[in-house]
């Protein structure tokens, strides 16, 4: 859609998953990722199929153009699972190619000049040449994600020997010096950063499972302002280098969705509601949040966040709603649920999030504590969690439901045939997701 005058325009692509889109700067098409065409006589129900899609191929679209002209711009027939992604930098001269061949947190960069393209990419129409990719990062060892460039010099955040990651610059003429901007932290995880205003850059650090936000100088890395918001998540941020605002997406067990728009234009950032959704009925000073950190089997301390009404009485006779995932290196951070929010209103229950191992809350350490051969850490780190809410007080065995859906399913399946707990939830178990499958059929496609 044109979004002058709204006009929809013909253009369809066929094929498409797994992508984004990036524009050109002159506006005339975009970067996207998609698969071959199905060969002649292969079943053409598109969504349907469940064979597993092979050689990904990165593509350049002209506007107003049939897809059967668009531009072949990367494959790699001699690697079917790699899987591509692409975008354009802030200055419109380069194209950076992501190249990924698993869930694991690494990846390949390569990069393009497209100012060097006397045609520009016009010239490539019709050709049978890819374009000119070159090799900056050419293994799996780390994963690499663009922040800025000025020139030649590229800014990137990365877990190179950085499990809780750091950024990094390097200049594309010498593309074996890397310099660090920002070191690793030692316990925080470094999430994203972008820049923002010229010269700087808006950072989120994971904090113990709770977001903070930086303000820091992107040429130095040093810190200039801390961002006053409150515990919760940051699930989104709206940033461009030519802004001054910068948009913030906020939530928490007690704030269903909140807008910041943060200026920095004044000496000390000026952060203001945007917007804010309301939740009718919802007052949010009737319930309580703690957070506890729980000793595992093996004396890890397990972080947990427990939701209750106000200043309950911890006598045991609250039913209690325990869920966690730990896997694939995925945080799972403050959020507003309605339906949790019912069961502590009107039903008196206790809900409880564990942030055990294998999940991303501590960086790939803690992913790589609950994964594989380590996949014990896990089910020990939920019993432990259990525990402590019984001997707490919270609640008692046969008022204890267990709550476990995709990856964790099947993790909640083995705790309730596991010795150990069967005394522990004579509740329930609510299971769900295909991730489970995982544990059972060793052809499985999951990892985690």
């Amino acid at each position: 859609m044109r979004v002058e005058d709204k006009i929809v325009e013909a253009d369809t692509l066929n094929w498409v998953k797994f992508t984004g889109v990036s524009w050109t700067h002159d506006g005339k098409g975009f970067f996207y990722c998609r698969y071959p065409n199905p060969k002649e006589g292969e079943n053409l129900d598109a969504g349907m199929e469940t064979n597993s899609n092979l050689y990904h191929e990165l593509y350049y679209h002209f506007l107003g153009t049939d897809q059967s002209e668009d531009i072949l711009c990367w494959r790699d027939l001699e690697n079917p699972k790699y899987m591509f992604e692409a975008g354009v930098t802030d200055d419109g001269k380069y194209l950076l190619l992501y190249i990924e061949e698993s869930c694991d947190p690494v990846n390949k960069v390569y990069y393009c000049d497209m100012s060097a393209f006397s045609d520009g990419l016009e010239g490539f129409k019709g050709g049978n040449s890819l374009l000119p990719f070159i090799k900056l990062v050419d293994n799996f060892d780390a994963k690499y994600h663009e922040i800025a460039n000025d020139g030649t010099l590229f800014t990137f955040l990365t877990n190179k020997d950085a499990p809780k990651y750091k950024i990094v610059r390097v200049d594309l003429k010498e593309p074996s010096s890397w310099i660090d901007v920002v070191p690793e932290s030692e316990k925080d995880v470094l999430e994203s950063a972008y820049a923002v205003h010229g010269d700087k850059m808006i950072v989120s650090y994971l904090n113990d499972v709770k977001h903070v936000l930086q303000i820091r100088d992107l040429k130095t890395g040093s810190l200039l302002h801390r961002l006053p918001i409150d515990i919760g998540s940051v699930t989104g941020i709206s940033a461009r280098r030519e802004d001054s605002t910068v948009f913030i997406e906020f939530t928490s067990f007690l704030t269903s969705r909140i807008i910041y728009q943060c200026n920095l234009d004044t000496e000390v950032p000026d952060v203001k509601i945007f917007r804010e959704i309301s939740v009718p009925g919802f007052n949010r000073t009737e319930f309580q949040v703690n957070q506890v950190f729980v000793p595992s089997k093996d004396g890890t301390r397990i972080p947990m966040f427990i939701v209750a009404k106000k200043n309950i009485t911890l006598d045991g006779s609250h039913p209690c709603l325990l869920y966690a995932y730990g896997g694939f290196n995925i945080s799972i951070t403050p959020s507003f649920s309605v339906s949790r929010i019912v069961l502590t209103r009107h039903l008196g229950s206790v809900v409880c999030i564990a942030n055990i191992r294998g999940g991303g809350e501590y960086g790939e350490e803690w992913h790589k504590a609950g994964s594989l051969a380590r996949k014990q850490n896990c089910f020990d780190d939920f019993i432990s969690a259990a525990e402590y809410l019984v001997s707490a007080g919270y609640t008692q065995p046969k008022k204890l439901c267990i709550e476990g859906g995709s990856r964790r399913a099947a993790c909640w399946g083995l705790h309730k045939s596991a010795t150990r707990p069967l005394w522990l939830c004579s509740g329930s178990c609510w299971c769900y997701g295909h991730a489970a499958i995982s544990q059972v059929y060793h052809r499985s496609c999951m990892d985690f």
